[in-house]
């Protein structure tokens, strides 16, 4: 770091050492006459530009509806409050701003109001607000030079880098509690039935939608995966569940299902579970292989490769002696006997038996005062998945394999299988994250995901929280040109004074960053543009 952020020979230690400011090309025309840019009072508009980007709104309403509106909306906005961080924190530091724009390349409308002109440009895959001075290579008016980035205080300066991943931390907590309070949060104890699987432990005992679970066997529930954990070590045996139902507590009996999974080379399992009355039922999802075939949720398996199934047991003979991963199996659905074949890939193998209840889960509004740990607790976790997964993900290993992916992808996206099972847009985002944890996605994906979760409100906002976290973090990376190489500018800069004790400013030879941040530009927008043909040749699932 010292080799690149070495002291200049003429770094501007006073205002007096900075040139005149060289003209804007953008301030005019070749013609001489007023450029793309507003002046007070005369708003800057070209109408082709707007018409087309009205057309690309009607094609995007058109194609995906107002849900793709809402998500794309909502990104802008958090990209708006980030550079409304930087902004608010540089009028208060004294600087000079010239520019707030809300996209890049060419300007579609824009309005001055002072010294500060606002606006809209074509591209609106981010914003920027423009700072003078905010290296020392850049030239500004000698006036305007006490008003420059790099001239105030150490704090300010760092106050302005870091204020547009603060405000994305900000919101991400607002949203995360909104989440907690308005919808309830997975994974917590604040949940209740949301359904009940046909023929399995939890029909055959009564559970009801909405019902609370309040102990398994003895052993006290106080979230999902309690109760699944519980349920997982006792496969076959009957056992007390206790349930809250209207206020009151009811002990039911539950004799738990017995689940086992046939594992495939494919991204789908077949599970399959002996139901109470002693029959080896199907867990079907709504997509992927096994409904493709034409199997019904719940449906008995009568035989598998021509060996009858009276139990797991017979399933995991049966397993055991295929050659391939193509399965014929007989099922029994709606009173009839039918022929159907499952390919699960080159192989197949028998997974061990577990215990099975047969409840989805519903988040629940969670009590005002217990949201805020809740809303603390989630944002310490996704920030530190979200910081180990993106030193991972810069890995040379795991930087290969995603750009192997991106070029052994074709367009349409890779011949994988949808979800095992129904499942909640809360379980399926969850789901989905673990398995997609060392791939990058791009602000398209971003957009297309946040769709897929606008059914569930709750989980849109935890999503759009998460994705707050991950722009924060990712911003603060301390190279340039990310806010996190200001960062480390700053106190590089900062030291340097401290260990000089005369108190001299310090100015780092911003030239030589520019190879730093150019060379990290190049890879940020490689990963850019591989993302976004993954995002579009094979987009991320729930």
């Amino acid at each position: 770091m010292t080799d690149t952020l070495a002291e200049a020979p003429d770094a501007p230690d006073a205002p007096d050492a900075v040139a005149a400011r060289e003209p804007d090309p953008d301030d005019y025309g070749r013609t001489g006459e007023p450029g793309e840019r507003a002046t007070e009072g005369n708003p800057y508009v070209r109408p082709s530009r707007l018409a087309t980007f009205a057309a690309v709104i009607v094609a995007l309403w058109v194609v995906g509806g107002p849900s793709i509106l809402v998500v794309i909306a909502a990104v802008l906005v958090m990209i708006f409050l980030h550079e409304l961080g930087h902004f608010v924190m540089a009028r208060r530091a004294g600087m000079k701003v010239t520019e707030f724009m809300i996209g890049f390349g060419p300007r579609i409308w824009s309005f001055r109001r002072g010294e500060v002109e606002y606006g809209l440009k074509a591209i609106p895959l981010g914003a920027y607000v423009k700072i003078i001075g905010m290296a020392n290579i850049e030239t500004v008016p000698p006036e305007d030079e006490p008003r420059t980035y790099r001239q105030k205080t150490y704090g300010q300066r760092f106050g302005v880098a870091v204020a547009g991943s603060t405000m994305h931390f900000i919101l991400a907590l607002v949203l995360t509690f909104a989440a907690m309070v308005g919808f309830g949060s997975p994974g917590n104890q604040w949940w209740s039935v949301a359904q009940v699987s046909d023929q399995s432990a939890a029909d055959a005992a009564g559970v009801a939608v909405g019902d609370e679970l309040v102990s398994l066997d003895g052993v006290a529930l106080s979230s999902f995966g309690d109760m699944a954990e519980a349920a997982r070590d006792r496969p076959g045996r009957s056992v007390d569940l206790v349930v809250r139902r209207d206020g009151e507590e009811l002990t039911l009996t539950a004799p738990i299902t017995a689940r086992m999974q046939v594992f495939g080379t494919v991204d789908e399992d077949l599970d399959l579970y002996q139901a109470p009355e002693g029959q080896v039922r199907m867990n079907v999802g709504t997509a992927g292989v096994v409904a493709d075939a034409g199997i019904d949720d719940a449906a008995a398996l009568v035989a598998l490769d021509g060996r009858p199934v009276d139990d797991l047991d017979d399933v995991r003979a049966a397993v055991s002696a295929a050659r391939d991963g193509r399965l014929e199996l007989t099922v029994e659905q709606d009173g009839a006997r039918t022929e159907r074949t499952v390919d699960l890939g080159s192989e197949v193998a028998a997974g061990p038996v577990s215990g099975f209840l047969g409840v989805g889960a519903q988040a629940e509004p969670v009590p005002v005062g217990s949201a805020v740990g809740e809303t603390f607790g989630f944002f310490g976790d996704v920030t530190a998945r979200s910081t180990v997964g993106l030193v991972r993900f810069f890995s040379p290993s795991n930087l290969y394999a995603f750009l192997e992916r991106a070029i052994t992808t074709p367009p349409g996206g890779r011949d994988e299988a949808g979800p095992e099972r129904p499942r909640s847009e809360r379980e399926a985002f969850r789901d989905t994250v673990a398995r997609e944890e060392n791939r990058m996605s791009s602000i398209v994906g971003a957009v297309m995901l946040g769709e897929q979760l606008l059914e569930d409100w709750g989980a849109f906002l935890l999503f759009l929280a998460s994705l707050n976290i991950v722009i924060g973090i990712f911003n603060l990376v301390p190279l340039p040109p990310f806010d996190g190489g200001h960062v480390a500018i700053a106190t590089y800069e900062r030291i340097r004074e401290l260990l000089r004790r005369d108190g001299r400013r310090y100015f780092s030879d911003a030239n030589k960053l520019v190879p730093v941040a150019y060379g990290v530009l190049m890879v940020v927008l490689t990963v850019g543009l591989v993302a976004i043909y993954l995002d579009l040749a094979d987009p991320i699932r729930l």
